[in-house]
């Protein structure tokens, strides 16, 4: 009996303790949604009065609002020795707090070329995001208090050489996907701890994750404006297709494991996905202002068209035709109904001249700037009557995040009922117009926020409403201004060029290199080993050859490239010609057969045989399946002289009609 009522006691005081958690979570939340902007964020909520407050302005004519060049986006290419290269993509004059340098570098990639001038033995490796700023040491403790939404400061402005580390590495996703399960295992440790540690790790590792999505969207954004070529003074389309779909694969929780041609599709699927999801949005952005009453006009900033959509209130006008509008429709745009408002009728804030459908310039007021790339519907990024509308929606869907997960410590595994209601609920309030797609609604934030402060042909008092609007959604203490990421952006290409020049950053290509040769032809298992030992040892164990030899690089490069194109083609299960051209095919088939005998690996070998015996089963041309004929010809005959060659150096004797293009490999 006394061991039953010890137990009651202790059942009574967890539930007090649970009772007053969630009591004081529940009123900081309150408080943080019902304060006003105060000290270090007041300067977040400063808004630009006109001088007569009794009166609307009229600031800004169209042309102060129309696109920039076609050219906003140009790449620069700096030498990395004799063997690489070092493209940075620029905008042009898009560096509004700086006249003297007023192009701002965005993205740099290396790219290994091996020192000659073709593609197909090419490599990208690493990718910087310029614009990223290291965090400072009170933003990580900032970022790791509960139901703290607040950006304080405006971020580092010190640019050193340990600054650049590499957003991603191209070449090499699995090691970031392997430590990102590390984290999570140690997320795991820390969930069953007392209260104050369970929700601190669990914000902190939040923040951390939305700040890389942050940056990871932010380089998307810029590469699918970045022209092609197949010259050395650009990416090419297969190269950009590849990093864009290494960024976005590196948002998901195995994409690390996508092979090299899986990412190709999925870099062009996105592209496509992306222009149909604009296209939709855009279409039913202006379906609803039409049958509105509104005026909807695309919006373009930094370059980017078909992105942004504005939506204007014609002040000239004082009623809508009954049975324009519905109340739904209201719901669908994500604002009031301006036509009930009083505030319009009285507005005292900017007004600006507009011209629609080619009539006579009015007056309109400016209601609220979408955002097309949310998948379901246009987004609503800036309201300009209602400041505080999508702060107050981020931060009580975070507030109920942590309530639930972090302070009361329910799980996806005991509390399973709790999340499919909460999960239900979701789809149901998604499927009425509710934008819930916390991690969408990121993306369009950091795309918003940037091509704000990169445009300069916007008007400058309609750019500094939107920038006193889009402050508050900085919800993440480890985020920076735009201004600081613009100055830093400069400030690290200048480092980077530096290394490129006196020698280190090809330091870093020759040990990928080493490390690329120890690779070549192992299995997807000894990969994976390799590169947990690397994570496990932070970073000290990287497998490496001796030395980098660059004609068994070149080879092994181009054997990959061929074997890769091959492979796309049979995977389609039709014949090969239908798709592409028969001489090119042809002469991949050759010039894979003449770049075999260089290779030793058995797996690549067994792979490269597959391959063509498919690709001869498949073809309906006769000339294509008796190339496909010879090269397996010659590579069984390869076998069959390196094992012999084998046999001989066991017993002490090399044969003289044994010959490589490779004497190292053949022995």
């Amino acid at each position: 009996m006394k061991i039953i009522g010890q137990l009651n006691a202790r059942t009574k005081d967890r539930a007090h303790l649970l009772v007053a958690n969630v009591a004081l979570a529940a009123i900081l939340c309150g408080a943080m949604l019902a304060a006003p902007q105060s000290g270090f964020g007041q300067s977040l909520l400063k808004t630009t009065t006109p001088t007569d407050k009794h009166a609307p302005y009229i600031v800004a004519d169209e042309k102060q609002l129309a696109s920039g060049p076609s050219s906003t986006y140009y790449w620069v290419s700096d030498s990395v020795g004799d063997s690489a290269q070092l493209l940075t993509l620029l905008c042009h004059a898009c560096n509004s707090f700086d006249s003297i340098e007023p192009d701002v570098p965005l993205v740099s990639v290396l790219r290994d070329t091996l020192g000659d001038q073709t593609n197909e033995n090419d490599r990208i490796t690493y990718v910087w995001l310029l614009s990223s700023t290291p965090s400072r040491l009170h933003q990580r403790i900032l970022s790791a208090i509960p139901f703290f939404y607040w950006r304080v400061g405006s971020g580092s402005q010190s640019v050193t050489n340990h600054n650049l580390k590499p957003l991603i590495d191209v070449s090499a996703p699995e090691p970031s996907l392997i430590a990102q399960g590390v984290r999570n295992l140690l997320q795991l440790i820390f969930d069953p701890m007392v209260t104050p540690v369970r929700p601190s790790t669990q914000e902190y590792r939040s923040n951390v994750l939305e700040n890389e999505r942050l940056h990871l969207e932010e380089v998307i954004s810029y590469l699918r404006q970045a022209p092609t070529s197949n010259d050395s003074g650009a990416l090419t389309q297969a190269q950009l297709d590849i990093v864009i779909a290494r960024l976005e694969l590196r948002k998901t929780p195995l994409g690390g494991l996508v092979s090299e041609n899986q990412a190709r599709r999925v870099g062009i699927e996105s592209n496509f996905e992306q222009e149909r999801i604009r296209s939709r949005n855009a279409e039913l952005l202006r379906q609803w202002a039409e049958k509105s009453g509104l005026m909807f006009e695309p919006l373009e900033l930094a370059g980017h068209q078909g992105r942004y959509g504005i939506l204007w209130f014609p002040q000239s006008r004082s009623t809508l035709q009954k049975g324009t509008a519905q109340h739904s429709m209201w719901k669908l745009l994500g604002i009031r109904d301006p036509w009930s408002d009083s505030r319009l009728r009285n507005w005292t804030g900017p007004v600006y001249e507009r011209s629609f459908d080619e009539n006579e310039p009015e007056k309109a007021i400016p209601l609220a700037v979408y955002n097309f790339d949310y998948p379901k519907l246009p987004l609503v990024t800036v309201d300009f009557r209602k400041k505080l509308t999508a702060r107050r929606r981020e931060v009580i869907q975070r507030s109920t995040k942590e309530l639930t997960g972090g302070v009361i410590g329910l799980s996806y595994l005991t509390n399973w009922y709790f999340y499919l209601g909460f999960d239900l609920h979701r789809f149901v309030v998604g499927r009425r117009g509710k934008p819930v797609d916390e991690a969408s609604r990121l993306d369009c934030y950091s795309d918003f926020r940037m091509d704000l402060a990169l445009d300069r042909n916007i008007d400058p008092t309609l750019k500094k409403e939107m920038e006193d609007r889009i402050q508050p959604l900085s919800v993440n203490p480890l985020e920076s201004a735009p201004q600081v990421e613009i100055q830093n952006a400069i400030s690290r290409y200048k480092l980077l060029k530096e290394e490129a020049k006196d020698g280190r950053l090809i330091e870093r290509v020759d040990q990928e290199r080493r490390f690329e040769l120890s690779s070549f032809g192992q299995s997807e298992k000894g990969k994976l080993a390799k590169d947990m030992l690397h994570v496990f040892t932070l970073g000290l164990y990287k497998q490496q050859t001796p030395n980098d030899d660059l004609f068994l690089l070149d080879c092994d490069r181009r054997v990959t490239y061929q074997l890769n194109f091959l492979n796309a083609l049979v995977q389609a299960e039709t014949p090969p010609e239908i798709a592409y051209d028969t001489e090119h095919i042809k002469s991949s088939v050759h010039e894979l057969s003449s770049l075999m005998p260089a290779i030793s690996s058995s797996a690549v070998r067994s792979q490269a045989e597959a391959t063509l015996e498919r690709l001869k089963n498949l073809s309906n041309d006769a000339e294509l399946q008796a190339d496909c004929t010879s090269a397996l010809a010659l590579m069984k005959q390869t076998d069959e002289l390196r094992r012999a060659a084998a046999i001989a150096a066991f017993s002490g004797d090399m044969p003289d009609e044994f010959s490589s293009p490779d004497p190292e490999r053949a022995k």
